[in-house]
């Protein structure tokens, strides 16, 4: 009960961050979620529930259908790629993980965009949003997700050896 309230509160709260930011792009509390799985399932189970919630996340926010879906499951393999290479102990390596998820996340978002649009894209742009949001989902997931490693432990759902 206490895991899914967790997720109930981290996408509540992605549109009040929304909302209450403005003009500033808010950290991405979906991509958060979706890595407080990654020490927990296997890779492709994970790019398969990134892309669920990439769905949930266009539909929730009236986007391009499958835009963020794409752009999660990006995100999510290139992280479980690194996270082969490290274990979920330190500040650092959290931080690593999340950045390298933005990466992943904000490639695959640039080149759907510019395959979407057409025309140019302002790569310029697109960039500077990425770095702030980028900045702020490493802030935030220094605290979402220890807190969500803390709750699944605690949980016996999603156990690796039961999956």
């Amino acid at each position: 009960m206490r895991l899914l309230l967790f997720y109930l509160v981290l996408m509540v709260s992605q549109g009040f961050l929304s909302a209450l930011l403005g003009d500033v792009p808010a950290p991405d509390l979906f991509l958060l979620a979706v890595l407080t799985l990654l020490w927990r399932i296997q890779p492709w189970q994970l790019v398969l529930v990134a892309y669920g919630v990439g769905l949930v996340q266009d539909l929730i926010g009236q986007g391009i259908l499958g835009l963020h879906g794409m752009a999660l499951a990006g995100g999510v393999l290139l992280a479980s790629l690194v996270r082969a290479q490290l274990t979920n102990s330190g500040i650092v390596e959290r931080m690593l993980v999340v950045f390298i998820a933005v990466i992943g996340k904000w490639a695959v978002l640039a080149a759907l965009m510019a395959w979407l649009a057409g025309t140019g894209v302002n790569f310029a742009r697109v960039g500077a949003v990425a770095a702030v949001e980028g900045t702020l989902t490493v802030a935030v997931g220094l605290l979402v997700l220890p807190w969500g490693a803390a709750l699944l432990q605690r949980s016996r759902m999603l156990q690796k050896e039961l999956l």
